[in-house]
Order: structure tokens, then sequence, then C-alpha cells
């Protein structure tokens, strides 16, 4: 069970890194920032259940 959940936490942070990766500055906007907050405090959640 944790193994596959550590999995998927690294699944999600990849999908996540790419898309700050590709992000363009310019265009970004508050939405976009609040959609990421939002993301990384899913995962923080994620990791700390299988803790």
């Amino acid at each position: 069970m944790a193994n596959e959940s550590l999995n998927e936490i690294k699944e999600k942070l990849s999908a996540f890194i790419e898309t700050i990766d590709s992000v363009d500055p310019e265009t970004t906007d508050m939405a976009d920032i609040d959609e990421w907050l939002e993301i990384l405090e899913q995962l923080e959640a994620k990791v700390k259940s299988i803790k």
C-alpha cells in the first residue's frame, strides 16, 4: 500500500515539475499559482498520510 502511494506521489510530483518547467512567466496569473499551491498541498497531505 505505502509503495503504491509513494509511486503515485512520485508521478504527481513529476507531472507538477513538468508543468512548472513549461510555464511562461509572462502569461501566468494568480489562478495558476493558486492551482499549483493546491496541488502541492494535496501532495503534502498524501506524504503525511503514508508516514
